[in-house]
């Protein structure tokens, strides 16, 4: 069995994508042919109807009825409407527009009453499934889809949003697991990540700096860019590491939790494990091989019986039956591993 990577494909979102380009580019066509100087109030009202009734309509038809995006989202897509047919429609043909837009702010309103009832629905089912769930990205997606829906950016969002909630939150949480079979095991500390991520963060706040400074001689706007980027890097590698930390690997009674931070995650049922040993430099050459150690080369290797499903950022997957890892306490973790796999093979 080979590794291989797999990415989720909808062919809703660009359906959608194309219809609202297309209908735009007709409608720019027509806006700029003798045909509309001809019977400009008529083609105003037709290309007003069509991009603000039609393009949210068909974002309805596609995505919130086949429920790939919550009915939510419709509010920045008829925005995105009005602000389409305002920059195609002349200035003297914005009459029917200008009435549309009259009912911006009642949508507004709609929006952040929607935003509050499903927040705090979140908030409670979240209360709820940390009770069950191990890690805490887990609990959050878990109640998020209780709420939303399975959505397909709700797992990249919610990976920028633990990140950045890591970055500031981290410093003050620990680790803590409700059932004492789940033993936890760090892989962070003897790597010597930190060392090197302390370096990178002084490098990047030096880089910025200067650059900042060059880049405020031709544009001021391209330097605050450039340094809100590096400010939002520096948040988003703390954010890593306090994941790594607070998503360390644990040893279930039965089932094997591999994490690396928020990069890779996968469930390895004890009963899939054939063995485990030292890692060999010849492991990278096979194709069912996946190293998941922070820095470095791992030291352990699990060979499994299946392949096993190993899920990273962005939705990335690969499947694998060689797993590398590290963990900090390699004696206790060996003992402790082969003591409940025989307990499995009885």
């Amino acid at each position: 069995m080979t590794a291989r990577i797999k990415f989720s494909l909808n062919l809703y979102w660009p359906l959608f994508i194309a219809l609202a380009v297309s209908i735009c580019a007709v409608e720019i066509w027509i806006v700029s042919s003798a045909f509309f100087m001809q019977n400009p109030n008529a083609l105003a009202f037709g290309i007003t109807a069509d991009i603000v009734i039609v393009i949210p309509s068909a974002y309805c038809f596609f995505l919130v009825r086949k429920k790939q995006a919550p009915m939510i989202t419709l509010v920045p897509v008829i925005v995105l409407s009005l602000a389409a047919a305002s920059s195609i429609l002349p200035t003297g043909q914005q009459n029917y527009l200008e009435a549309v837009k009259k009912t911006v702010p009642l949508l507004e309103l709609v929006a952040l009453g929607y935003i509050a009832t499903k927040i705090r629905a979140i908030i409670k089912n979240f209360h709820e499934v940390k009770q069950s769930e191990i890690y805490f990205i887990d609990a959050l997606t878990e109640s998020c889809k209780r709420v939303l829906g399975k959505l397909p950016v709700l797992g990249f969002v919610l990976t920028e949003f633990t990140l950045v909630y890591f970055a500031f939150g981290g410093w003050f949480k620990k680790f803590v697991t409700l059932d004492s079979n789940n033993l936890p095991f760090s892989y962070h500390r003897k790597s010597g990540y930190a060392a090197v991520l302390g370096i990178i963060m002084m490098i990047l706040l030096a880089e910025t700096t200067a650059l900042h400074l060059l880049l405020q001689v031709w544009s001021k706007v391209a330097a605050w860019i450039f340094t809100g980027l590096s400010i939002y890097s520096l948040f988003w590698l703390l954010g890593d590491y306090h994941a790594m930390r607070l998503h360390p690997i644990v040893l279930g009674q039965n089932v094997l939790f591999i994490r690396t931070g928020l990069r890779w995650r996968a469930m390895l049922p004890l009963a899939n494990i054939a063995a485990i040993q030292k890692f060999n430099a010849r492991e990278k050459r096979t194709k069912d091989y996946l190293g998941l150690s922070v820095f470095g080369d791992p030291h352990l290797v699990i060979y499994c019986k299946q392949p096993v499903v190993v899920q990273g950022l962005f939705g990335i997957k690969r499947e694998a039956c060689r797993i590398g890892l590290t963990v900090d306490d390699e004696k206790l973790f060996l003992e402790t591993l082969h003591q409940r796999l025989r307990i499995e093979n009885c």
